[in-house]
């Protein structure tokens, strides 16, 4: 779980997160742009460097460690209220995933026909199209290492890097999202909103792309179509669904949205 050094009141909350449903956790300092930008890569802001370098942090130590996977989880996260026994065992996760998306961020997801039953009325459905945010995600000892490599040089932020489809090092990867999702941000449940995470990933200002970044892009898209069999067999959904914390006030306005999508 990667936090900040100064962000001790999110400690505790996210401490307090993880107490509810049974796990325990390591803490990964995350590297704070407020002391200093290791080094500038265009275009990303000082913050999503920081954030990239802390989630790389996380994948050196899954990649060097004995566990076949490893959960990354950013301080603002709000868990499901059984994510425990899906974080405890590790049983359900494909074999051939290198990186799981746990999370949702409550957008249009373009993801696989086909449906892989979990346990306890969980499923999993390979991630065909972008689904920003990088607040909780399984990722695999082999992908750790892809990943590691294939980021010497900072393209793009994290969650772009890691669940953009026109990404390569999306395209490299056999991505899946669970459905529902475990967890989200916690400014998309609590009732006034909530402060974002100080480490959080924000997407890149749109710029106006030359035409060959343009094609770039698609053909990275259609490589990793192919490379994971998805080019036809996918479908939209509205919203990825969350099942609700029990500590969460579902009348809050800032949860139409959420409650909508929860009917599961």
């Amino acid at each position: 779980m990667i936090n900040l050094d100064r962000s001790v009141d999110r400690l505790a909350d996210v401490t307090a997160e993880f107490s509810r449903i049974g796990i325990p956790f390591e803490r990964v300092a995350g590297i704070d742009a407020a002391r200093g930008v290791p080094f500038i890569a265009p275009p990303l802001t000082g913050a999503e460097v920081c954030c990239f370098l802390s989630h790389r942090l996380c994948w050196q130590s899954i990649a060097d460690g004995p566990d076949r996977y490893g959960a990354i989880f950013e301080d603002d996260v709000v868990f499901s209220h059984d994510a425990g026994p899906m974080l405890s065992d590790v049983s359900w996760i494909p074999r051939d995933a290198d990186v799981v998306k746990l999370e949702t961020f409550f957008v249009r997801v373009r993801i696989g026909s086909r449906d892989v039953s979990a346990q306890n009325g969980y499923s999993v459905r390979r991630l065909a199209g972008r689904h920003m945010g990088s607040c909780g995600y399984l990722i695999s000892k082999d992908a750790a290492q892809k990943l590691l490599k294939g980021t010497n040089r900072l393209k793009a932020a994290v969650d772009f890097a890691l669940f953009n489809p026109t990404e390569m090092t999306t395209a490299r990867n056999t991505t899946y999202q669970l459905m529902p999702a475990l967890c989200t941000q916690a400014h998309f449940v609590s009732e006034n909103g909530g402060p974002q995470t100080l480490i959080q990933s924000r997407s890149p200002p749109a710029r106006n792309k030359r035409v060959i970044e343009r094609i770039r892009a698609e053909s990275t898209r259609i490589f990793g179509h192919f490379r994971n069999r998805s080019f036809f067999a996918t479908e939209k959904v509205d919203v990825v669904p969350l099942r609700f914390p029990l500590a969460m006030n579902v009348a809050s306005p800032r949860n139409e949205l959420a409650l909508h999508a929860q009917q599961v």
